[in-house]
């Protein structure tokens, strides 16, 4: 049995440079893991994948369980597995939960069931998975480029903490997606990575979603070094070098918005972490 903490993502940056003939888009995009986190347990079992979590999902959409079925299949292994999630990153919230719960699974399940596939194999996996699974198995600071597929470390941050702000609004990363083809012709193309706090999907989720424009307003106002919208929404943040500051803040916004849910967070150098093996 294997426990793990399977940490959630927030975009510092995010560039569409393109859009593919199939629909998907290429981005480029500097994300940061974090230390907001869901609880996974993944056990053998004597054959097929259950899931147990809150979400009810069927087993076709729920990641984990693709995650699993999938690494299953390529070891060709009749064994099965019980996985357990206590989801804690919040859904719809542009903060890749689902992403990366699919990332821990598939590490365990490969680490459960010898022998364990080469790292380059197992990234071509988690592509299959989704654009963003790719990356949970690297974590820390990166700089991700192509459909998420081409991953590059880079130099952690300094120790700043973010500020999250979750409004009560779920955004639909296709729907948002789907916006921003119908108000935008044409995507720009650039070399260098996009600076901190830029988010092209920002403008696509306020448009769609009005509601998130008091929650983008006070995340604006705030005292710190950067700020912005991860993903395709409906997560904000700010992030401080300041601790104390930060702490301020979210009590501050406790007060103004009680039907959100805020989280101070601190950067990981991984996607995941093993608490407990046995």
């Amino acid at each position: 049995m294997m426990k793990l903490q399977a940490y959630a993502k927030l975009n510092l940056s995010l560039r569409i440079v393109g859009r593919r003939t199939d629909g998907s888009h290429d981005i480029d995009s500097i994300i940061q893991t974090i230390d907001l986190a869901d609880a996974i347990m993944v056990k053998s079992a004597n054959r097929g994948v259950t899931v147990i979590n809150d979400l009810k999902l069927p087993p076709n959409v729920d990641l984990a369980a693709r995650a699993a079925r999938l690494l299953l299949g390529k070891k060709r292994s009749p064994q099965g597995v019980q996985i357990k999630v206590e989801k804690r990153i919040p859904v719809g919230a542009g903060l890749g939960g689902g992403s990366s719960d699919a990332a821990a699974v598939l590490w365990a399940v490969d680490r459960l069931i010898p022998p364990p596939l080469p790292t380059d194999c197992l990234v071509r996996l988690a592509a299959r998975l989704g654009a963003d699974v790719p990356l949970f198995l690297t974590g820390g600071l990166v700089r991700v480029t192509g459909k998420g597929e081409r991953i590059a470390p880079l130099h952690p941050l300094r120790k700043e903490r973010f500020l999250l702000l979750v409004p009560p609004v779920h955004c639909a990363t296709a729907a948002v997606y789907a916006h921003l083809d119908r108000i935008v012709s044409t995507y720009g193309n650039s070399t260098t990575a996009p600076p901190l706090g830029c988010n092209d999907l920002e403008a696509a989720a306020l448009d769609l979603y009005p509601a998130l424009g008091p929650y983008r307003e006070a995340i604006a106002s705030l005292d710190a070094e950067y700020f912005g919208m991860s993903g395709s929404g409906s997560t904000f943040y700010a992030a401080f070098s300041d601790l104390k500051i930060a702490t301020v803040a979210r009590e501050n916004l406790v007060a103004s918005f009680p039907e959100a849910k805020t989280h101070l967070c601190a950067a990981t150098d991984s996607g995941y972490h093993v608490k407990g093996e046995n």
